[in-house]
């Protein structure tokens, strides 16, 4: 009965059915020094997310707390290639969010030396799940949908070693969106021409894109990190606070 009340949905219909069902992205902070005391940070240094214990051996000393966190399962070619996507979308994404707040962002890896007066962005992919696009795409409706969880931590040198200032839970995932099979011809048309609206958006803007939906969905949570961010910075003192309304 359900379904055949989607089916018979038209224009207006369709479009807020479209728009609840839009893929869900949210962050919570789970720990932060209140006053950090300390002057800028310069440079912020983002360094891709860990998605596998490799990873986390190439930065043993940034990763030491969230080694034994990661799970070591076997990983297929097409699930490590998945992974570094991810992990590069978010660090671009959140390397050009934190430029835009007027700080110096350095994209980090191994071979860079962390010097006094830095801070580092980093963490690792507690889940990563690509779903099934078929599914997701004709049926929808949360069938084939596709996730992303990760935990985010900032942190500052010390003479002890690396200090957490702010800790972050992040989820991501593709939503309940009915697929082209319920919204039929109308909502496919409407689907349609919204992609075609972001593939413009994304050639005239120069932007990167990737073939997983997770690597486009860690873009959207690298937006709301670096939202949450900004509203640290600003109470720290680090940027102007206009730039985290």
């Amino acid at each position: 009965m359900q379904l055949k009340n989607l089916l018979r949905l038209t224009g207006a219909g369709l479009f807020f059915l479209m728009i609840a069902g839009c893929s869900k992205t949210n962050v919570q902070e789970t720990y932060a020094v209140a006053n950090a005391g300390m002057p800028t940070p310069n440079p912020v240094l983002i360094y891709n997310f860990a998605v596998n214990p490799q990873d986390v051996q190439q930065n043993s000393s940034i990763f030491a707390k969230i080694q034994r966190k990661i799970q070591n399962n076997s990983q297929t070619a097409e699930q490590v290639q998945i992974g570094h996507e991810v992990a590069d979308a978010m660090a671009t994404e959140l390397w050009q969010k934190i430029n835009n707040l007027g700080l110096n962002a350095i994209r980090a890896d191994q071979s860079l030396r962390v010097t006094p007066g830095a801070i580092l962005i980093t963490g690792y992919f507690a889940g990563i799940d690509e779903g099934n696009r078929l599914r997701r795409n004709v049926i929808g409706l949360g069938l084939g949908k596709s996730s992303l969880d990760s935990k985010v931590r900032v942190l500052a040198p010390s003479p002890s070693g690396y200090k957490e200032l702010i800790a972050f839970d992040a989820h991501a995932d593709s939503g309940d969106m009915p697929g082209a099979a319920v919204l039929g011809p109308a909502g496919a048309a409407a689907g349609a021409g919204a992609a075609a609206v972001v593939a413009t958006n994304a050639v005239a803007g120069g932007v990167k894109s990737y073939r997983s939906a997770s690597a486009e969905q860690a873009k959207k949570m690298a937006d709301k990190i670096a939202a949450k961010l900004a509203t640290y910075f600003a109470q720290q003192g680090w940027i102007d606070p206009s730039l985290a309304d």
